[in-house]
């Protein structure tokens, strides 16, 4: 069945699709090599320290996935196994993947990835189908569809470099962009909103924030200087007011030119958190993207020293 076909089994089969900013030779390659697949496979806080493949129909594979330590996992090994149903490079892989838990094997999922070329990106379709009903709506309660967003977040990183990338995503002019930083939920709040921390990653290539001033209240005012770093013209003020304040888990900020600013911070597996940062683009969208990238891989630079982790 070619990408785009109908689905087989759809009472028991869950259909996720991502486009990647990745051709299909290098999205598939991620999947079929082992060494890339360890480091996107596993849910977030999870690691692969075994990950064998043999793609080929009829090859076997072995990843078995280690949960973080401490609660409720305690470094806990869960293996799983599979074989390769069908290898069409850069287009086409199926393969079954059987987890376990406890010592006792869960249902057989079915997986079917689909890797079809959009103007230089990859429109990702994987399906998984489950062998009964009862399979398939047990599995999504134990959260199947929570855990294969998270891994194809942790894909975005390994495609992109980054490894607190999560992905990026543009629907109309909304721009979405998401990072995990090995970093507490407070922690990363605080570099978020305040000032002192906020000049230190608050700019984009090329760029610097001489100061900051934040009100972190409802109706309260927020002002960030922005200017070239060579100082050749005198720059901007980033400025509005907090529509919304959640401490530490969402701020809502009306910008002065009448768009909405929305983050998001969630706690993850491992003591991380996932940021979530979403606005309307006021420019063109490859210079919003490059943009906001830069400015959060410049607050993960900036969170990595102040927790001595590697961002």
């Amino acid at each position: 069945m070619a990408a785009g076909n109908s689905v087989i089994a759809p009472e028991r089969t869950l259909v996720t699709s991502r486009v990647f900013d990745a051709p299909p030779d290098r999205v598939y390659k991620a999947w079929t090599d082992a060494k890339q697949l360890a480091r996107w496979f596993p849910p977030e806080g999870f690691t692969a320290p075994v990950c064998q493949l043999d793609v080929r129909v009829g090859g076997a594979m072995r990843i078995d996935m280690k949960g973080p330590e401490g609660e409720p996992f305690k470094g806990q090994i869960f293996p799983g196994r599979g074989v390769y149903r069908e290898v069409v490079p850069n287009k086409r892989l199926a393969f079954t993947f059987t987890p376990e838990m406890e010592g006792q094997a869960m249902p057989a999922v079915l997986m079917t990835v689909d890797f079809e070329d959009q103007a230089g990106k990859t429109k990702l379709t994987i399906q998984q189908t489950l062998d009964t009903v009862a399979d398939y709506e047990a599995m999504v309660k134990q959260g199947m569809a929570e855990g294969l967003a998270e891994s194809l977040g942790k894909l975005a990183g390994v495609l992109s470099g980054r490894s607190t990338d999560r992905g990026v995503t543009v629907s109309g002019r909304q721009l979405t962009l998401t990072r995990v930083y090995s970093a507490p939920r407070d922690l990363v709040w605080k570099a978020y909103t305040d000032p002192k921390h906020i000049v230190k990653w608050m700019y984009a290539k090329d760029w610097e924030s001489p100061f900051a001033e934040t009100d972190v209240r409802s109706d309260g005012a927020f002002r960030i200087g922005m200017r070239p770093a060579d100082h050749s013209e005198e720059g901007f003020t980033f400025s509005g007011t907090y529509r919304e304040v959640v401490k530490p888990e969402r701020l809502v900020q009306d910008v002065g030119d009448g768009r909405v600013m929305t983050t998001t911070f969630e706690e993850v597996l491992g003591g991380g958190t996932r940021l979530t940062l979403s606005l309307e683009m006021a420019r063109d969208e490859a210079n919003e993207r490059s943009g906001w990238t830069q400015i959060l891989d410049n607050l993960a630079s900036h969170v990595a020293t102040l927790t001595g982790a590697r961002g």
